[in-house]
């Protein structure tokens, strides 16, 4: 019977397919709205038992008969959800006027994806929390996001993009400054070769990535640490384009004052489904303009989302990656077009498959 509560929460019927069970429901009295001083601390014990944290920001603009979008964001190794929330803005309602945001805590302040992080599983963790939040609140089933920094951001944008039920529920990813590591050594690390095994279940999936290229602690240009192989960060992009049917060709514009390179893969209809914005002279944060930026990255994050929805991508199998060819290494303003030929097919996901999506987390969920 849990179980089946999990579905439904996630899940609505087929005439209401983009709103969860939490609809109509009132705002549990312990509960406030606002901006980050009114961000709830909460606990949410899982189905094997483990009391996890989390904090909850929900925006003034709420409404309990209007289905909202919903974004999970993951802190970075060695920090906490207060500290993610704080250097992301993703609790300012001037940047986000109505995105639910959870910000998970993570187990020993860190993420499946890790070298660390050994026998996590917080994917199931991440699934079983969207679908108490499903039950309780409002939500959008199709504008449900994932990013996060450092290992927060590999977990949002590698793990969960690439995880085969994970990657059919989350519409769309980002990553800041991420780590994502790759192999089990750092022996032979070739950045720009190194294998990115990827398990998602559709194509394409649109993920938005930023990195600093003064960046100390995760390279730009990736390499070996801590017995693992980095990639640098034209490979991990135009690997996604390449799973994604879209081929290794992008566009790119300098912004800010030439500080912000802006990279976009696409085809002739999905121009930017894969973007990247590669920051001049920044470290390993998540870029704002508290913190020095030419820019705040939270606001151009959520612009993105809101262009991909769970229904206007496709769910055909993912293509399988071939060589990369890195990003142009110049700041300079250019423009190159993928070819429409290499285009993967792009179609709509209707009530029934989004059912049959929840079927297939309900089933990972009794098996796991």
């Amino acid at each position: 019977m849990r179980y089946i509560i999990l579905f439904q929460a996630i899940f609505a019927t087929a005439a209401q397919s983009a709103a969860t069970s939490g609809c109509r429901k009132p705002l549990p009295g312990s509960i406030e709205r606002g901006g980050a001083r009114n961000t709830n601390s909460l606990e949410f014990v899982t189905s094997n038992g483990t009391v996890r944290e989390y904090g909850l920001h929900i925006p003034t603009t709420y409404d309990d008969n209007t289905p909202s979008p919903l974004a999970f964001s993951f802190h970075g190794r060695t920090r906490t959800w207060q500290e993610q929330e704080e250097i992301s803005g993703m609790s300012n309602e001037t940047m986000n006027p109505n995105y639910l945001v959870v910000y998970p805590q993570g187990i020993d302040e860190q993420w499946q994806g890790d070298p660390e992080a050994v026998g996590y599983d917080d994917v199931d963790f991440t699934l079983e929390l969207l679908a108490n939040l499903s039950s309780v609140y409002c939500l959008d089933t199709n504008k449900i996001y994932a990013a996060g920094k450092s290992n927060g951001g590999a977990f949002a944008a590698n793990v969960l993009a690439c995880h085969s039920k994970a990657s059919g529920v989350f519409a769309a990813f980002g990553g800041i400054s991420g780590a994502y590591y790759q192999g089990d050594s750092e022996n032979d690390c070739s950045p720009g070769t190194v294998p990115i095994p990827c398990n998602a279940s559709r194509s394409p999936i649109p993920v938005f990535t930023t990195h600093g290229d003064a960046d100390e602690t995760i390279p730009y240009d990736g390499g070996p640490r801590r017995d693992r192989c980095l990639p640098n960060l034209p490979h991990f992009m135009t690997e996604w384009s390449e799973r994604n049917g879209l081929g290794a060709s992008n566009a790119t514009s300098s912004l800010y004052h030439k500080n912000v390179v802006q990279y976009y893969y696409g085809n002739n209809k999905y121009p930017d489904v894969n973007a990247h914005y590669r920051v001049h002279g920044l470290g390993h944060y998540w870029p704002s303009l508290a913190n020095g930026s030419s820019f705040d990255a939270t606001p151009l994050l959520l612009n993105f989302w809101d262009k991909w929805t769970l229904d206007a991508v496709s769910t055909t199998p993912s293509a399988t990656s071939s060589p990369s060819t890195t990003l142009p290494a110049s700041a300079t303003s250019s423009t190159s077009s993928a070819s429409a030929s290499s285009a993967g097919t792009i179609g709509q996901v209707s009530a029934q498959q989004w059912a049959l999506g929840g079927l297939g987390v309900l089933s990972w969920l009794l098996f796991a």
